[in-house]
């Protein structure tokens, strides 16, 4: 995904209208995983990336 929330392919490109936000665009423990979890890491990433993915499919939308 770029900075937008957009989802890429492999290539790098953007698939048209498709977004994603929390656990399913990122995770931020980092590459070992649940070893380095802290508590609320969830919730982070699903209001921080859920917010960015709206807004930019609402801009999308209204065009």
């Amino acid at each position: 995904m770029d900075d937008t929330a957009a989802v890429a392919r492999a290539d790098g490109t953007p698939i048209p209208g498709l977004f994603a936000g929390g656990g399913v665009a990122a995770g931020v423990s980092g590459k070992t995983g649940a070893d380095g979890y802290s508590s609320g890491n969830g919730l982070l990433t699903a209001i921080g990336l859920g917010r960015i993915a709206g807004v930019n499919a609402a801009h999308v939308a209204a065009v």
